[in-house]
């Protein structure tokens, strides 16, 4: 254990320091978001609307070299339309900020580092660091797996389906924001779950010839989760994003298998 003397007022100062560094980071960021506007909407919020973003032109290449109906893959272009008088201005704000938070998320992971770190003996450190680092592009790796490919599949088929031909649809503004934000989340946590099963591991509630045991129970509880993920009853969507969650399903088996040989030695 490092140096961690002090009173409860000079651990509050630290503390405090710490949250207004990373107030001031996050403020930086979201507005440094507000003024690149084009960017943030036009190419990163609605790009899965387009039919140039990467994953329609990766789907495109892959369809041209099985077949030659690459040029079948078309993405019909959507609606999205605003019904309030200062709904556009209070998204760009509160989009703007989300942005900030995810930007600083790095930073603000090393100040919360910098505030436990003193009073962790060096085993520790080096646990709980590792843990961090794992923690966090895990996650970001689950809001990349949403952003480009579910979140595309989804928006391309809910976006342009219809009951009727003389029914239009025009998608509310705030429901497309919610819908990304909500996929990317939700995904991001998912795939939390090596961690978690390391933990669990680690504590011996869990082993991976348990996990291994119920991989069939798995695999449907992943496609429920795909379902309730997935705003969509598009079969082929569903499958397409219960496969990364399977995928790391079976991270999970291999994360636990190394736990236990890591608390047997």
């Amino acid at each position: 254990m490092d140096n961690a003397t002090g009173t409860f007022w000079d651990h509050l100062d630290v503390l405090r320091k710490g949250l207004i560094r990373s107030l001031a980071a996050i403020m930086a960021a979201a507005v440094a978001m507000f003024l690149m506007k084009e960017f943030l909407f036009d190419t990163v919020i609605f790009g899965p609307t387009r039919d140039d973003f990467p994953t329609f032109n990766l789907l495109r290449w892959l369809t041209g070299c099985l077949s030659d109906d690459a040029a079948s893959i078309t993405v019909e272009p959507i609606k999205i339309i605003n019904t309030r008088l200062s709904a556009q201005l209070l998204t760009h704000l509160s989009v703007s900020f989300w942005a900030g938070v995810i930007i600083c998320v790095p930073y603000i992971t090393a100040e919360i580092w910098l505030f436990i770190s003193p009073a962790l003996y060096q085993n520790e450190k080096r646990s709980i660091i590792k843990a961090f680092i794992f923690s966090g592009l895990l996650f970001y790796l689950g809001a990349l797996t949403a952003y480009y490919l579910i979140l595309p599949l989804s928006v391309n088929f809910l976006g342009n389906y219809q009951v009727a031909d003389n029914i239009e649809n025009l998608i509310a503004l705030d429901s497309y924001i919610d819908t990304l934000i909500t996929l990317c989340i939700s995904t991001g946590i998912a795939f939390e779950l090596p961690v978690v099963t390391f933990f669990l591991a680690r504590l011996g509630i869990v082993t991976h010839k348990f996990l291994k045991t119920y991989r069939r129970h798995a695999f449907l509880a992943v496609l429920v989760i795909a379902a309730m993920i997935t705003p969509s009853t598009d079969i082929f969507t569903m499958f397409v994003t219960a496969l990364p969650l399977q995928l790391v399903f079976e991270l999970s088996v291999l994360v636990a298998r190394r736990a236990e040989r890591t608390e047997q030695k």
